[in-house]
């Protein structure tokens, strides 16, 4: 198994997860809705071939590396984009949750009552030491 070919499938298959994510993130954006069957399917595809990859990279012996090709760059460069990846897909599935969420839920708003409200509220309780 050449590392060579194994990394550049990797970092070919990883571009490819993140120019997805990327078209679901804008899907997510632009029309604020869950995203069509066809880019979930799309999707449903990657998966098994990105656990494939993920597989065939732990067959990889640090042996059958040589010094003196780009496999260290071609690590470098899918780290990189699996960090992107991670990053995308988490704000990903905030939108997914925001937009899921009932339109009252998605618009409350924790603190609504100005301080000085809050203030007159506390002056009309009775103190705890009055009893």
């Amino acid at each position: 198994m050449d590392p060579l070919f194994v990394l550049n499938q990797h970092l070919h298959l990883c571009t490819q997860v993140y120019e997805l994510l990327l078209e679901e993130n804008t899907w997510l954006k632009t029309e604020k809705s869950v995203p069509t069957q066809d880019l979930l399917d799309k999707k449903q595809i990657l998966l098994p071939q990105l656990e494939t990859s993920l597989l065939d990279l732990k067959k990889l012996k640090p042996e059958l590396f040589s010094p003196f090709d780009n496999s260290k760059k071609l690590v470098g460069e899918s780290h990189s984009k699996l960090l992107k990846i991670f990053y995308l897909d988490r704000e990903n599935e905030e939108l997914l949750v925001k937009i899921t969420q009932p339109t009252d839920r998605q618009n409350f708003q924790r603190f609504t009552t100005p301080p000085d409200q809050i203030q007159q509220i506390h002056k009309r309780l009775p103190e705890e030491n009055e009893e």
